[in-house]
């Protein structure tokens, strides 16, 4: 049976040696490289389970790495690691196909450890069911994270597809921003469920999953507002 495989894109010598040594323990190869053009060489040359990449060192290529690592690999988990929480730009990330950040303290190598260890778990897990028929007409493949609306094919992203998850998960309730914050589908990457900016990057979020399902995204009818609370899944939403 193969091992998974993390690839780690990063300049944090010592903190790449700790991470090996917890990846060990955990049964899980790690290759290591600093350059995202030697990542790419990387990829086509093995299968990997793991994504582990340092935003400040790769900035300049990393949402565009991140896209080209999601389609090769559909259900490898990329986790982006920040020396401190930015919401505008996890947001970007996430619709990039990034699973998880980790940001500040919980880039520690033993708290990563846990925290990559239930992420390949909850990899693992069955799918609720292979494909969803949604009103308007969208078609949803959960597990290979894909809609067809309208004759055109679309990709969930990162966040989009674990909050159409959720809202499938949590049917005919409302659903509060503060909710969604503290659900897996953020997995406290950013803190403070107050902050502002957060209340944004949920509110885009949910724009861009509509614009990817709903036949009319300025007329939702799969995700509708609740007006002061936050969002529901509309009781005929689902075929």
């Amino acid at each position: 049976m193969r091992k998974d495989t993390a690839l780690y894109v990063g300049s944090d010598c010592s903190r790449r040696k700790s991470l090996d040594g917890h990846l060990q323990s955990l049964g899980i190869d790690m290759h290591k490289t600093s350059s995202v053009s030697y990542a790419k060489q990387k990829i086509c040359e093995n299968t990997y389970d793991l994504l582990l990449i340092q935003f400040e060192p790769t900035r300049e290529h990393i949402f565009d790495f991140c896209e080209f690592f999601r389609r090769q690999y559909y259900e490898a988990v990329i986790m982006v690691l920040m020396s401190a929480a930015k919401p505008v730009i996890e947001s970007k990330l996430f619709e990039c196909g990034v699973d998880d950040i980790a940001a500040g303290k919980q880039t520690h190598p033993a708290a990563l450890k846990s925290r990559i260890k239930r992420r390949l778990v909850s990899r693992l897990s069955v799918p609720m069911t292979n494909k969803v028929m949604l009103k308007g007409g969208a078609v949803v493949d959960i597990e290979r994270r894909e809609v067809r609306l309208n004759g055109s094919h679309h990709r969930l992203k990162g966040v989009q597809h674990k909050l159409l998850q959720y809202f499938l998960e949590n049917p005919h309730r409302a659903i509060s921003r503060e909710e969604l914050l503290k659900s897996h589908i953020w997995d406290n990457s950013v803190s403070s469920p107050s902050n502002t900016e957060q209340g944004r990057a949920i509110d885009m979020a949910v724009r861009r999953l509509r614009r990817t399902i709903e036949a009319d995204p300025a007329n939702p009818q799969i995700i509708t507002a609740v007006h002061g609370t936050g969002w529901i899944l509309a009781k005929d939403a689902v075929l």
